[in-house]
């Protein structure tokens, strides 16, 4: 199969404050998801962690391509956070 007719698969890891090496929660899809940036806040109380926390700060993104020959397409967004007072009140 040429590579242009191949599916991308998308993945999205949120890792556990100050840690990643533990994955707090992971997503895909076939469609991209929305821009995660610097600085943003994530609302985790729906994740699974160590410690819960309510409210995540993304500290950074990273973004991992790559290709399974006559397969897919993947991109994986690796989202690393630490915890914040709400900053909503």
């Amino acid at each position: 199969m040429k590579e242009s007719n191949l599916t991308t698969k998308y993945v999205l890891e949120i890792y556990e404050p100050n840690d990643d090496s533990r994955i707090a929660a992971v997503f895909t899809s076939d469609t991209p998801f929305m821009t995660i940036a610097k600085g943003e806040y994530i609302n985790s109380s729906a994740f699974t962690m160590s410690n819960p926390h309510k409210v995540l700060e993304v500290v950074s993104v990273e973004h991992i391509l790559w290709v399974i020959e006559g397969h897919h397409r993947s991109q994986k967004v690796c989202v690393r956070t630490t915890t914040v007072e709400n900053p909503f009140k």
